[in-house]
């Protein structure tokens, strides 16, 4: 199991409530787990984002490749 690191953050109210009734449903056991649950698709999101930006990068470069070598 990978170390454990202690994050503080700040969060809305309604974030803040909806923790504990995640938890006290059984479906998480602590509000790590909460927390772990959501930000799983958020980092997800961010590697496809990243992945989409350097495939245009990628392809805007080749396309001026092919320009500069027609001219």
């Amino acid at each position: 199991m990978p170390a454990h690191n202690s994050l503080h953050v700040a969060v809305t109210r309604q974030l803040c409530g909806s923790v504990p009734r995640l938890v006290a449903s059984g479906r998480y056991q602590n509000s790590s787990e909460v927390v772990r649950a959501a930000l799983g698709p958020l980092e997800q999101t961010e590697i496809e984002h990243t992945a989409s930006h350097w495939a245009k990068a990628s392809n805007l470069h080749a396309d001026g490749s092919n320009d500069r070598r027609a001219g």
